[in-house]
């Protein structure tokens, strides 16, 4: 699970769009120090209100015929300042989760080592957002807002991957798709998966002329988001960037293969029979086969019994969220194979009650499809948990196919005891195949 999916589509934001034909240079080498520390904002480049709506109506007409979508309706345009992504944002982010939800979430992403211990995770969100967002789509009020700061020579770019979502709307209703899917972290960011990459997909296919998504070669795609999980550790809170960052890569490149075995009715149909996990996003195979989770329970009792603690939070972590970790201590690559073969998982978050006080207590059992896939990914979360975490009160054990982990575990229990309980308690169901293809 990740904050990411707490903002559902209520920004559906353009932080950092893939190229359109080739992969970007990687940054000059810089120092650690250099690459925590807050980079200078961009301030206003004097955009004007009547430029973005002429060049954003423009590129909304050759769009929708390249997406095959007819327009219904009109798209408001505007443009918006730092401040107002911020507070747009905020007041998303308000009527998604209360704010204890939101103060539980980053804790428990903290206890896996995806936020720093004393992050407040509403400003960590708020932040990432002030610095990477160029433009985003309010479906709720049918208007497209653009950076005032955004460099003239890549206005189109932004414009038209945000237009693309104004195009969405119109036909897929993106108002309906904003509600947190709570406890159902993965089924969310696949959704985003979807969402997010489809208007780049047709951003990219409007930019590439005549040939459309035919121009982009398998390379391009596949650069895409192995850039994302390999330059995304430039910032202070890499993982969370990059989960951030996947469906834009990852989740175009999708939605790209999609169309070009079936066609852009493929993707219309996926809006009605919505992807249910990132695995899915991430492997057009099993999109196309539309395999599902294994469903997977842990049994809160006898473990809140042994920990002294309570059941605060269950939820699912996902692929995506398992790709975007492993990546800080592993090249694109090998996080990948570690991640692929993921079959399902459940998390269980305990605590005393004072959750601003400390990190809860999480354990989290995977199922993979093979036991060789588990086998890769417990070395590669095993080096996660010495590199990342860093703590000696985690549990890392592997049965078979299926792989237990927990953080922040009480020093007054032992890791044995907890894992006998855990495992005790585990209960791993058979695939259901949810049939038909998209």
């Amino acid at each position: 699970m990740t904050l990411a999916p707490v903002l559902g589509l209520a920004i559906s934001a353009c932080a950092s769009s893939p190229p359109a034909q080739t992969p970007a240079a990687p940054p000059a080498q810089t120092t650690r120090e250099a690459e925590a520390a807050p980079r200078p904002l961009p301030t206003s480049t004097g955009l004007d209100t009547a430029r973005v709506r002429a060049e954003a109506l423009s590129i909304l007409a050759e769009l929708a015929e390249t997406r095959q979508l007819a327009l219904t309706r009109e798209v408001h345009v505007d443009v918006i300042d730092r401040p107002g992504i911020r507070a747009f944002a905020k007041a998303s982010m308000e009527e998604g989760v209360t704010p204890e939800q939101m103060l539980l979430l980053g804790k428990i992403e903290a206890s896996l080592g995806i936020l720093p211990p004393d992050a407040d995770p509403e400003e960590v969100l708020l932040d990432l957002l002030e610095e990477g967002v160029l433009g985003f789509y309010d479906p709720k009020r049918r208007t497209l807002f653009i950076g005032d700061f955004v460099p003239r020579p890549v206005l189109s770019m932004v414009v038209g991957h945000e237009i693309a979502h104004g195009l969405q709307d119109m036909h897929f209703d993106l108002q309906a798709h904003q509600a947190p899917l709570l406890h159902r972290a993965d089924a969310e960011s696949a959704r985003r998966f979807l969402i997010e990459g489809e208007a780049q997909a047709a951003y990219l296919a409007w930019v590439s002329g005549a040939d459309g998504l035919r121009a982009i070669d398998e390379a391009v795609l596949n650069a895409m988001g192995d850039q994302t999980l390999d330059l995304g550790g430039v910032g202070r809170y890499p993982i969370l960037a990059r989960a951030l960052q996947l469906p834009y890569a990852d989740g175009t490149a999708t939605v790209v293969r999609l169309v070009l075995a079936k066609g852009w009715s493929a993707i219309d149909a996926l809006y009605k029979d919505m992807p249910t996990t990132t695995e899915q996003m991430l492997h057009i195979d099993k999109l196309l086969a539309r395999e599902t989770a294994v469903e997977m329970s842990l049994a809160p009792e006898p473990l809140s019994a042994l920990l002294g603690l309570k059941p605060v939070w269950h939820d699912q972590v996902g692929e995506a969220t398992l790709l975007a970790m492993l990546a800080e201590v592993e090249g694109a690559g090998v996080a990948r194979r570690c991640a692929a073969g993921w079959d399902g998982d459940a998390l269980l978050a305990f605590d005393d009650g004072d959750i601003a006080a400390g990190l809860p207590t999480v354990l989290f059992a995977s199922t993979w499809e093979h036991e060789n896939d588990a086998r890769d990914f417990e070395a590669c979360m095993q080096k996660y948990l010495h590199e990342v975490v860093g703590t000696p009160d985690t549990l890392l054990e592997r049965r078979g196919k299926d792989v237990l982990v927990g953080t922040a575990l009480p020093a007054n229990v032992a890791v044995e005891a907890v894992a006998k309980t855990a495992w005790s308690g585990l209960r791993v169901g058979a695939r259901t195949p949810s049939g038909g293809s998209p």
